[in-house]
């Protein structure tokens, strides 16, 4: 059975509330806004991730079920709190990239334990291809994550 947009709406805002999210930051647009946030369109059983900016479709992306789409929902908003999290706790020369990925994996285990697995998976292989870089040099992430804890003895 497929849901119908306020439905997948409730199913979002209960899961922004597990991040301390309110609704009101949690909005599931139904149509485009034009400002590149966003939305969702169910269509012949699939449910469409579409972003669009200025009257140009960005992005699609379309699954059959709705955990996958709010997976991707969620990967989204749970990457711009990851983002603002990093900036408010910079560390200089240091790769930001550290702060951000382990917030955001952070913030998906807490949604949905799944989820966080599978975002850390996907930044596994991105590191894999670009590892870390600490003071222009390039650390794994077993390095890098030893690094750390030396750092708070």
């Amino acid at each position: 059975m497929v849901l119908n947009h306020q439905q997948v709406q409730e199913i979002i805002n209960g899961y922004g509330r597990k991040v301390g999210l309110s609704a009101n930051e949690v909005v599931l647009r139904n149509e485009p806004s034009g400002f590149g946030e966003p939305h969702l369109e169910i269509s012949d059983d699939y449910y469409h991730y579409v972003i669009c900016e200025r009257g140009s479709e960005l992005f699609r992306e379309s699954f059959l079920d709705v955990d996958d789409f709010i997976y991707e929902f969620f990967e989204m908003v749970t990457s711009m709190l990851a983002g603002e999290y990093e900036q408010e706790n910079r560390v200089i020369d240091e790769d930001q990239r550290v702060i951000r990925f382990n917030k955001q994996i952070e913030l998906m285990m807490q949604l949905n334990r799944e989820w966080g697995r599978k975002k850390e998976a996907d930044i596994a292989e991105t590191l894999k291809n670009s590892p870390y870089s600490i003071n222009n040099r390039t650390y794994d992430k077993r390095t890098w994550i030893n690094k750390l804890a030396n750092f708070f003895k």
